[in-house]
């Protein structure tokens, strides 16, 4: 029963990767691009979840978990954030530090001898004990995740002050911070071995994240229409 959990985050995050990916085929525009790579990846994160908690962990399931749902994933989300802000000096530095990032996150992960104790089980192993603790791949979400989340949350609250955005795009920078808020304190859950809880929160967050997208992409409304209620 566990793994419908995983599943249903999978399914979600996979239906709303290729809205935006469709999205960015026709519109050519970053933000839809690099939250479109988002989505995928907490597509492809879930879904190994799903394969560990049914059928066992292995190094390479745990290696694609850890890479695309503990790494580089936030990283896309603060992109998409930063490309809405249409300033593209700054949306150029970033794109290249993400894509340095997402370099370095699969040569670690790829390199780093990976241990799945038994005693794990079918619960997603801790990363300390998965890596090793105070390996550079047990670190790694310190040095990226946790940056790109606070760059996501500041986005959200500069946006709302000056009045210098449309309203949408500030209700959806900050429902992309709520959603992302919500898929970090799921995190504790799959530190813990809790992969039904973990998902839970992922499939919640990842459905905010994708709504305040939405948001944040409406084409701008004629001068003297009404805001939405």
């Amino acid at each position: 029963m566990i793994v419908v959990f995983p599943a249903v985050a999978t399914l979600v995050s996979a239906v709303f990767a290729i809205q935006l990916l469709t999205s960015y085929a026709h519109r050519k525009r970053l933000p839809q691009l690099a939250w479109g790579i988002a989505m995928a990846m907490y597509a492809v994160a879930s879904l190994a979840v799903a394969a560990g908690v049914s059928g066992g962990w292995d190094p390479t399931l745990y290696r694609i978990y850890w890479l695309f749902g503990a790494l580089l994933n936030v990283p896309y989300l603060a992109l998409g954030s930063v490309a809405l802000l249409g300033r593209k000096p700054i949306s150029a530095v970033m794109l290249v530090m993400v894509f340095v990032a997402s370099v370095i996150g699969v040569l670690v992960v790829a390199t780093s001898s990976v241990h799945i104790a038994e005693s794990a089980g079918r619960n997603i192993p801790r990363g300390s004990s998965a890596w090793g603790k105070g390996t550079l791949a047990a670190k790694l979400p310190t040095y990226m995740s946790i940056p790109a989340y606070v760059i996501v949350v500041l986005i959200a609250i500069a946006s709302s002050r000056g009045g210098k955005l449309p309203v949408h795009r500030v209700r959806g920078n900050w429902l992309i911070a709520v959603g992302a808020t919500l898929v970090a304190a799921g995190a504790p859950f799959a530190r813990y071995g809790r992969g039904a809880a973990f998902s839970v929160f992922l499939a919640v967050g990842v459905t905010v994240i994708f709504l305040g997208f939405r948001f944040a992409s409406r084409s701008p409304k004629p001068a003297g229409a009404p805001d939405a209620a």
